[in-house]
């Protein structure tokens, strides 16, 4: 049985979506720069794609519930 407050209530989803959102427009802002050739720590840019993927899954798995 799921737990109540892991889940997320029908109005919560846009926002979760909205959400996701945001972060992919981030990541690609993020590669651009990356593939732009300038003189970038990409390390540091790598990093922030995994961070923003995490709660990318942390939102799709509460909409999964």
């Amino acid at each position: 049985m799921r737990d109540e407050k892991d889940s997320l209530l029908p109005q919560g989803v846009d926002t979760a979506l909205a959400e996701i959102e945001n972060m992919l427009d981030q990541m690609l802002v993020l590669a651009r720069l990356s593939a732009s050739g300038l003189d970038v720590d990409r390390p540091a840019l790598q990093k922030t794609l995994e961070r923003l993927q995490g709660k990318i899954d942390r939102i799709a798995d509460r909409l999964d519930q």
